[in-house]
C-alpha cells in the first residue's frame, strides 16, 4: 500500500488528475459526427432497460390506489468519465479504509459508545437527531455496512475532495450497472476494449457480501424496496434483476414467530437476510418514531432475535445525518485512523474539473461541466470490494456537489486496472424458486394482464369505427343513425361506463372516440404501472415496449391522435402478447397473469356482443329510431364487421366463408368456435388449463357452467357469462391476493368502557 501512495502523490499533484477522456479514445469518444446519434441510442436504450416508463406520470393503480411518481426522466450522457489504473486504485483504497473507519464509528455509537463518553460525538448531538436510533442500541450485527457508497468530486487544479458518505440504503450502485450495460451497447468497440474493466462479477460479489451477514448455510435473500413510490426505484428493480432475487415490498413480508416470512403462492417462505433500500426510520412502523407505513411490523424485533440479518444494519444511517456528519472526521481518528484521507468539501473549491458533454444533453450552449463521482463498495467478511467504476452525476452551475440538478449521468469507466486476485468462497447450493413467487408480483401480472387486454379492445374498437367513418361518410346517416348507434353503444360496453346519451350521427360518434382515447390512456397508466413492479419477471425487449406504450400515452392524453398512433399502439399490444407467450416463463405466476387476460378477454367480447347486437335491453336505445332499421341488411352487414374487426376476427372470418357476413356464423366464430384464439371457447378451454394446473382459484363448477353458456343464445348468454366470469375474478382476488382478516368485535361492558 505504501508503494502505491508513494507513487500517487506524483500522479495526483495539481493539474495531473482529469475525469476526460485522453489520446485516440478521446477522438474517438468525441467525435462529433457520431455524439447525436450515440446519444439517441443511449436515450432508447435506457428506456429498453426498464427505466423508461418510470419517468411518465402513472397516477392510478388496477385497485385504485394511488401511484405517486412524479415526472423524473434522466440521462446517460454516452461520453464516460475515465480513470486512469493508478488513480482508481488509490481513491479504492481510501473507499476501503473509510468503509471500515465507518463500521468501526457506528458500531461504537451502539455498542461501548466510548465516542459519547469522550464527547468525540457529543450525546445531545445524537439525541437532538432521529437518525440515532435507540432501538438498535446493543445491536451486534455480523456487520454494520455490507455496503456503503461515497460521492467525490475533482477541483480544477486536481485534488479530490470527499462530498459524503451514504450508509444507510446506499442508492446507485443499480444505476452504475445500468449506465454500463447502455454504454457497453452504445460503444461495443470500446468498453468491449481489454483496458477497460468490466463490472460483470460486482452482482456475485454482492450476493455473496450478503449471504455473509446471515449464519445460514445457503440463505434466502431478497431486495427490499419502498415500491414505485421511492425516488431510487429504478435502481432497486435493476439490482433485483442483476442479483436474480426477488424485488419484494412490506405488503410482501410478515414476522412470524421472531422470522420473516415472504408471502408467496404457496404460503409463507422464510427470508434469511433483507438487502434493504429503505431507510432507517421506514423499516418497522412499531419502531420508535418510525416514519410512513411502508416497512414491516415486527421486523427489527425479528432482527434483534436473529431471526433475519439487515444489511445494512438498522441503524447505520446516523453518520449521514447533517449534524452529525462534521464529528465523523474525529471520530475516525480516534477508533480507526486512516492512511489515506480526503480532505472534506465545504465549499472551499475555487472550482471544479469539467468534462465534455454530448450536443444538447443540458442545454444547446453548455458543452462541458463539473461530475461529481459515486463509487461504490462491499464488505464480503473478509475484505473491502471496491467496483471499478462508478456512477457520475452532471452538475449545473451553481449546483451543491452533494445536490445535482441536472438529471444526467455518466458511465464511469477504469482503464488498465487488474483487480488483485481474490480465492472466491465456495459456491452457495443452488435452490429452485420458481413456485416461490411473491403474492404481490402474481397480483401485479394478473392486473398487468387484464389491463393490456381492455386497452387493446378500446384502441382496436375506436382504430375500426375511425376507420369505417373514413372509407364510407355514408354510414354514419344510414337508416336514421342506425350503425352510429350501434357503434357507440360498443363504445360504450367496451370503455365499460355508459354514456348518459345515445348517439345519433357522425358528430356524437366522433365525440365518443375522443373519449376512447382518454380511456386508452387510463388502461396504458394502470399497465405501466403494474408492469414497473414486476420488472424481474419482464424481458428486456418487453421494457421496451412499455417504454413505446408510455410516449404514445402521452400523445391519446394530449388528443392528438391519429390512426397511425392507434396502429402503433395496437402493434405494442401485439409484441406484449408475444412477449407474454414466448418470452416469460409458464410458472405460476405466468399462468395467474394468463388467468386475467383470458378473463378479460371473454368480458371485452361479451361487452362487443352487447353493443353490436343489442343483447341484454330492448331495440332499439332511441325511440326516433325504428327497431327494422337495425335490421335492415345495409345495417348489418357493416354493424358485423365492426364486430368482427373490434375482435380482430375478421380476417379470420373471410378466410373462412367467402359471403356476406352472416349473423349466425359470425357469433359461431366469437363464441363457439375454439380455432379461434379471439373466441370465448378459446378463452374458456386456456382457463380450464389453468385450473387443471393449480392456479385457478375459478370454482368447482366454473368451466361446466362457462362451457354451458356458450350453447345458449346471445341475448341469455352476455348476462349469464359476463355474471360468470365477474365471479371467477373476484374468486381469483379473494384466493392469491387478498390477506384474510380475523376481526375482532368490541362490545360494551358498561358506560363509558368497552372490550
Amino acid at each position: 500500500m505504501c508503494d502505491a501512495v508513494d507513487t500517487m502523490s506524483t500522479t495526483l499533484g495539481p493539474g495531473a488528475a482529469s475525469l476526460a477522456p485522453t489520446g485516440e479514445l478521446r477522438r474517438r469518444l468525441l467525435d462529433p459526427d457520431s455524439l447525436p446519434a450515440r446519444q439517441a441510442r443511449a436515450d432508447r436504450l435506457l428506456a429498453s432497460e426498464g427505466a423508461g416508463h418510470l419517468v411518465h406520470d402513472l397516477p392510478v393503480r388496477a385497485d385504485g390506489r394511488v401511484a405517486a411518481i412524479e415526472s423524473r426522466p434522466w440521462r446517460i450522457d454516452p461520453i464516460p468519465l475515465v480513470l486512469d489504473a493508478g488513480t482508481f486504485q488509490w481513491l479504492s483504497l481510501c473507499v476501503a479504509e473509510r468503509m471500515e473507519a465507518l463500521e468501526a464509528v457506528v458500531a461504537d455509537l451502539y455498542g461501548d459508545r466510548a465516542l459519547i463518553a469522550e464527547r468525540i460525538v457529543p450525546a445531545e448531538v445524537l439525541a437532538s437527531t432521529g437518525r440515532y436510533r435507540v432501538d438498535a442500541v446493543g445491536s451486534t450485527p455480523h456487520r454494520w455496512l455490507t455496503t456503503y457508497a461515497v460521492d467525490v468530486v475533482l477541483d480544477a487544479s486536481g485534488m479530490w475532495w470527499h462530498v459524503r458518505d451514504l450508509v444507510d440504503a446506499p442508492p446507485g450502485l443499480g444505476y452504475a450497472l445500468l449506465d454500463r450495460s447502455v454504454m457497453s451497447r452504445v460503444l461495443p468497440d470500446l468498453t468491449g476494449r481489454a483496458d477497460v474493466v468490466s463490472l460483470a462479477r460486482f452482482p456475485t460479489r454482492l450476493l455473496r457480501a450478503l449471504s455473509a451477514t446471515s449464519d445460514e448455510d445457503s440463505p434466502r435473500t431478497v431486495v427490499f424496496s419502498a415500491g414505485i413510490d421511492h425516488p431510487s426505484y429504478v435502481d432497486h428493480s435493476y439490482l433485483a434483476v442483476q442479483l436474480g432475487v426477488n424485488l419484494v415490498e412490506g405488503a410482501d413480508l410478515v414476522v412470524r414467530q421472531r422470522k420473516v416470512w415472504l408471502r408467496t403462492l404457496d404460503g409463507l417462505e422464510p427470508v434469511d437476510v433483507l438487502y434493504r433500500r429503505v431507510e432507517d426510520q421506514r423499516l418497522d412502523p412499531l419502531a420508535l418514531a418510525a416514519e410512513g407505513s411502508v416497512g414491516v411490523p415486527g421486523l427489527l424485533l425479528a432482527q434483534r432475535a436473529g431471526g433475519v440479518a439487515l444489511a445494512n444494519a438498522h441503524g447505520a444511517g446516523v453518520l449521514e445525518d447533517p449534524t452529525v456528519r462534521p464529528f465523523v472526521r474525529a471520530a475516525i481518528d480516534r477508533l480507526a485512523p486512516m492512511t489515506q484521507t480526503l480532505p472534506e468539501f465545504d465549499g472551499s473549491a475555487d472550482s471544479f474539473s469539467t468534462v465534455p458533454l454530448a450536443p444538447g444533453t443540458i442545454a444547446p450552449d453548455v458543452e462541458r461541466a463539473a461530475s461529481v463521482v459515486r463509487l461504490f463498495a462491499v464488505h464480503d467478511g473478509e475484505r473491502v470490494h471496491v467496483l471499478p467504476g462508478g456512477t457520475g452525476r452532471v452538475l449545473a452551475p451553481g449546483d451543491d456537489p452533494a445536490e445535482p440538478t441536472a438529471c444526467v449521468a455518466k458511465d464511469v469507466w477504469v482503464l488498465g486496472w487488474s483487480p488483485p486476485p481474490v480465492v472466491a468462497p465456495p459456491r452457495l447450493p443452488q435452490v429452485d424458486f420458481g413456485r416461490s413467487v411473491p403474492t404481490r408480483a402474481a397480483d401485479a401480472l394478473y392486473w398487468t394482464n387484464r389491463a393490456a387486454e381492455r386497452a387493446e379492445a378500446m384502441a382496436r374498437t375506436m382504430r375500426v369505427v375511425s376507420a369505417r367513418i373514413e372509407q364510407d361518410p355514408g354510414l354514419a346517416s344510414m337508416s336514421g343513425g342506425a350503425w352510429c348507434e350501434r357503434m357507440g353503444a360498443m363504445i360504450d360496453r367496451v370503455m365499460r361506463h355508459p354514456a348518459p346519451d345515445s348517439i345519433s350521427d357522425a358528430s356524437a360518434l366522433a365525440d365518443r372516440l375522443s373519449d376512447v382515447g382518454d380511456g386508452v390512456a387510463a388502461e396504458i397508466g394502470v399497465l405501466l404501472t403494474e408492469a414497473t413492479t414486476v420488472r424481474e419477471f419482464l424481458s428486456v425487449t418487453t421494457g421496451r415496449v412499455l417504454s413505446h406504450l408510455a410516449e404514445l400515452r402521452s400523445s391519446l392524453q394530449r388528443r392528438v391522435t391519429v390512426v397511425d398512433d392507434l396502429d402503433a399502439v395496437l402493434a405494442d399490444f401485439a409484441a406484449l402478447a408475444g412477449l407474454w407467450q414466448e418470452s416469460t416463463v409458464r410458472g405460476p405466476a405466468w399462468r395467474i397473469g394468463d388467468t386475467g387476460r383470458r378473463l378479460e378477454r371473454c368480458l371485452v367480447v361479451l361487452d362487443l356482443l352487447d353493443g353490436a347486437l343489442g343483447t341484454g335491453a330492448d331495440r332499439p336505445d332511441r325511440a326516433d329510431v325504428d327497431r327494422a332499421d337495425f335490421d335492415r341488411p345495409e345495417v348489418v352487414a357493416p354493424v358485423l364487421e365492426a364486430l368482427l374487426a373490434a375482435n380482430d376476427s375478421l380476417v379470420a372470418y373471410r378466410r373462412r366463408h367467402r359471403s356476406e357476413v352472416d349473423p349466425e356464423l359470425a357469433v359461431r366464430l366469437l363464441v363457439g368456435d375454439a380455432s379461434n384464439p379471439r373466441s370465448l371457447a378459446a378463452s374458456i378451454e386456456r382457463l380450464a388449463a389453468h385450473v387443471d394446473d393449480g392456479e385457478g382459484a375459478l370454482g368447482d363448477d366454473f368451466l361446466e357452467r362457462a362451457r354451458a353458456c356458450l350453447t345458449w343464445p346471445v341475448d341469455r348468454l352476455v348476462p349469464e357469462l359476463r355474471a360468470l366470469v365477474d365471479e371467477a375474478g373476484t374468486g381469483m382476488v379473494g384466493r392469491w391476493f387478498s390477506t384474510p382478516v380475523d376481526p375482532i368485535p368490541m362490545t360494551f361492558v358498561g358506560p363509558g368502557s368497552m372490550a
